[in-house]
């Protein structure tokens, strides 16, 4: 499924064919509605509003930062954010959303798996190091579905593992050097 614009279409990214319904036979709106859930939080990111950003969460959520901070309920994933949309993320922009899949279990469980790309304040296109993926568990009740549980993690090819397990091999000083070189280059260029 890919946002395009305010429309959300549904592929068959096996085939790259369009279609209707998802596999698992639930209405489209109740997959568009569970597909707005990250779509929602990207404009809030790129609005710098942690409050709206945290408001798809049940009160009691749940919520894995992609380097493994675990957060426990909307304040605490407000008070996260906030900080970080005021200072070092501040003009940072979340793009290229997609959904790839949703998946409603019955009338009240969905998971939902969500990709994007991060830009970075002063950067104009993102950085592939900084694209990310999101699985959110989704329970509907009175208040309408709502994210009890959300994994961010950062997408990973081999290449990158496998330069990463190479320099977490080093000495402590050496793996430094390293990150000090590498990060020189990139200023350079």
């Amino acid at each position: 499924m890919i946002n395009v614009g305010a429309r959300i279409v549904m592929v068959d990214h096996a085939v790259g064919r369009q279609h209707r319904h998802m596999p698992n036979t639930h209405p489209d709106e109740t997959t568009a509605e569970l597909a707005a859930i990250p779509a929602r939080m990207i404009e809030a990111w790129n609005d710098g509003d942690a409050t709206a950003f945290a408001a798809p969460f049940a009160e009691d959520a749940h919520f894995v930062a992609f380097e493994g901070t675990v957060l426990h309920g909307t304040e605490a994933v407000v008070a996260f954010h906030q900080p970080l949309f005021d200072t070092v993320l501040k003009g940072s922009r979340l793009v290229n959303g997609e959904v790839p899949f949703v998946r409603v279990h019955d009338d009240r469980f969905a998971v939902v798996h969500s990709r994007l790309s991060v830009i970075l304040p002063g950067e104009a296109a993102p950085s592939p190091s900084r694209n990310s993926m999101e699985l959110y568990t989704v329970v509907k009740g009175e208040a309408g579905w709502k994210v009890v549980a959300m994994q961010n993690s950062r997408v990973l090819g081999l290449d990158r593992q496998y330069l990463l397990d190479n320099v977490d091999a080093l000495p402590a000083d050496v793996a430094q050097h390293v990150s000090d070189l590498v990060g020189a280059i990139a200023r350079a260029h």
